[in-house]
């Protein structure tokens, strides 16, 4: 099931993608004025997996899609200040199959 968040996602990359201009929705600009280093996938004592961001240029809170079984769903980890890492993980025995993050 797509969340409005995703399909925002997935309209931006392929417009993007497909060399077309995408015209930024105030909040489409706040998250560009974050950079992040490529996403870490991490693994917890317990095997839980999951997702950690670092990011900088504003506060935000990470998020992951993960799979267990045949279901996906969503999780989202600490809000994170500008410099700081936001961990986000999965149920155990479910693996992280799309992330991103959300301002705040």
């Amino acid at each position: 099931m797509l969340t409005r968040r995703h399909l925002v996602a997935a309209t931006a990359a392929l417009a993007l993608g497909a060399g077309g201009i995408l015209a930024a929705s105030p909040s489409t600009a706040a998250a560009a004025a974050i950079t992040c280093a490529p996403p870490r996938q991490v693994t917890g004592s317990a095997g839980h997996k999951g997702v950690a961001l670092t990011c900088g240029g504003g506060a935000f809170t990470g998020w992951v899609d993960c799979k267990k079984g045949g279901l996906i769903y969503t999780h989202y980890g600490n809000r994170a200040v500008s410099g700081g890492t936001s961990t986000t993980w999965c149920d155990l025995q479910g693996d992280p199959v799309g992330w991103g993050l959300v301002t705040s």
